[in-house]
């Protein structure tokens, strides 16, 4: 196992990397400036508050941790917030992980890993694939990871590097610390005596990918076989997508409510695109990777994060 850092350890993805990893006989530093709410995992060899734009500070955990590899997840993902703190959003996603690159430059690191998202694609209808399907991001996140993208490969063109990049599909887990869909359907429906809830569109479709699943799979990407190749970007997804109204609906009958969903019109995204489905060939062809929970399982895991039922 290569001594890693993973930056954003403590968020919803890092810590079950950090975790996953230690599990496997790994050294693994968790860099992380808490800014989530989530404690630091207790199963990192060295923790590190610190903020991933801070240039002596990334310096110093190089310098004194001297990872082989660098997996970076550190990022400001709420989309209201990217859209409505433009300017702080770039600031952390793209200017932030060009410190950072150039930081592993520095340090000689030579393996990089970073979390993208299925966003930077165009929106369209049916799958979208690595290797066909076009880019186009459409909002302010899905800007700040297409740019890191671009960042990543003239990094890994620099040298003998490798770069991957993680597109990762809609992650849910039981400690999603962003006010995202489904903690906020949970919320409501723990307030709520009928089982009414309010919401905004109903029928945008998505490809929900459990965070135990996407550990895995980013884990896959640090071990890709393939020295030849620099840089690459792969899809983490499922393969299937369900609609906002299923989900809700699916998650009523795991708590055992009756839902009824009220139109909220000022709950309605301005920019909503109707479908985001990913093709996953590829992860299972270049990485022997697959998701294991299916839409069913994985929201059941996300409410009873403690149970098998």
């Amino acid at each position: 196992m290569m001594r890693l850092l993973v930056t954003g350890g403590a968020g919803m993805l890092g810590r079950r990397v950090v975790q996953q990893w230690r599990e496997a006989g790994g050294n693994v530093a968790a860099l992380d400036n808490l800014s989530s709410g989530l404690a630091m995992p207790e199963e990192a060899t060295l923790a590190v508050c610190g903020d991933v734009r801070d240039e002596e500070l990334l310096a110093n955990v190089l310098a004194a941790f001297r990872p082989e590899a660098i997996l970076h997840l550190a990022a400001v993902h709420h989309i209201p917030t990217c859209e409505n703190q433009r300017t702080h959003c770039l600031d952390v996603n793209v200017l932030g992980t060009e410190r950072l690159l150039k930081a592993a430059e520095d340090a000689d690191i030579r393996h990089v890993v970073i979390a993208s998202s299925g966003a930077v694609y165009a929106w369209q209808e049916g799958p979208l694939s690595e290797l066909t399907s076009p880019l186009a991001p459409v909002d302010n996140y899905a800007l700040s990871k297409y740019c890191n993208e671009q960042q990543l490969q003239f990094w890994s063109s620099r040298g003998q590097r490798i770069g991957r990049a993680a597109r990762i599909f809609n992650a849910v887990g039981h400690d999603d610390p962003n006010a995202h869909l489904i903690p906020e359907v949970l919320k409501q429906l723990r307030q709520s005596a009928d089982g009414s809830i309010r919401l905004g569109n109903l029928a945008p479709r998505r490809d929900y990918l459990h965070a135990d699943d996407i550990a895995r799979g980013l884990i896959a990407m640090l071990h890709d076989p393939r020295k030849d190749t620099a840089f690459d970007a792969i899809n983490l997804c499922t393969g299937t997508e369900h609609s906002v109204e299923q989900l809700v609906q699916q998650l009523g009958q795991i708590v055992g409510l009756e839902v009824n969903v009220e139109i909220d019109q000022a709950r309605k995204r301005r920019v909503d695109r109707p479908s985001q489905l990913g093709n996953p060939s590829r992860a299972l062809e270049l990485l022997g990777w697959q998701a294991r929970f299916q839409f069913d399982e994985a929201l059941r895991r996300v409410v009873f994060p403690d149970s098998s039922q």
